[in-house]
Formats: C-alpha cells, structure tokens, sequence
C-alpha cells in the first residue's frame, strides 16, 4: 500500500473533517472521552479553527489515492492532540508510521518531551512506543468515576 504523509493544507479541510468526523462516531464513547469527542467533532465542523490549528500548529496527514486515511496534530508545546487512522485501514503500520513523523517533526523544532491523553483503548500503543503512563485525575462523568491518564515521552 503507497499512501503519503504530508503537511496538511486548507484544501484538506473536507477529507479531514470527515475523518474525523467518520472516526468520533465509529469510537464514539468506546475510546473517547466526552470533551474529546466534543473537541473532534468541534474540528469537524469548524473550518475556521480546523484551518487556524492547520497554520499554527504541525498537522500532517496519510494519503492514499487522494483520501486522507489518517491524521494527526502535534502543538507547538510537544502535546500531541490526536493521531487518527481510519477504521478500514487500521492494524497497517500507519498509525506507526505517523508517530515517527510526529518524533522527527519534534526533534527538529527543538521539542524534547512530548505529552498525550491516553485512553484504554490507546494505552499499549503509546506504551509500545515508549511513553510512560500516567494516572491523572479521577472526575465524575455521567455519575460514574473516570480515571484519565497522560502519555509523556522524554526525546
């Protein structure tokens, strides 16, 4: 499989809003938290701040025959936002394969600690890749308890 990982442009705004879009309501709640889920949907409608985090911060995304089938945003202070891979093309290596864009990309703009929300369903790949994990802080959603956890990897 050829695809292509590249810094995101404005003229990606449509593919990626509905990546987005296709990846919150395919995990929904099974892998995101509420803000989360409130924050990716936000990008998937908003082209404003879509375009705004596109200029100011690292977007890149993996292209195959014209179709983003995975993205992610890497801010200027090292905090990774989110790292996507559509449903259909998940288990390849992209996921991977965008994580050492994101290393190269912090490595070269002088980052030296990245910093990441981690879910369950997330957890053993950030720790394959080397990060630590963190318990957070316990708040109440929806009347149950959530424990969050963050990612942080020393570069």
């Amino acid at each position: 499989m050829e695809y292509q990982i590249s810094r995101a442009t404005r003229n990606d705004l449509p593919l990626m809003q509905r990546l987005f879009f296709q990846t919150v309501t395919f995990f929904g709640s099974h892998m995101l938290f509420t803000e989360d889920i409130k924050i990716y949907s936000q990008l998937s409608r908003d082209k404003e701040l879509a375009s705004k985090r596109i200029t100011e911060d690292f977007v890149y995304n993996a292209k195959l025959n014209g179709e983003i089938i995975g993205s992610f945003m890497l801010r200027k202070d090292g905090t990774l936002d989110y790292i996507f891979v559509h449903k259909s093309y998940q288990g390849k290596g992209i996921a991977r394969r965008l994580y050492k864009k994101i290393e190269e990309i912090a490595k070269d703009n002088g980052m030296t600690t990245l910093t990441t929300l981690v879910t369950t369903n997330t957890e053993s790949f950030f720790k394959k890749l080397g990060f630590e994990i963190i318990k957070n802080i316990e708040k109440v959603v929806g009347g149950d308890e959530v424990i969050c956890y963050n990612g942080i990897k020393n570069l």
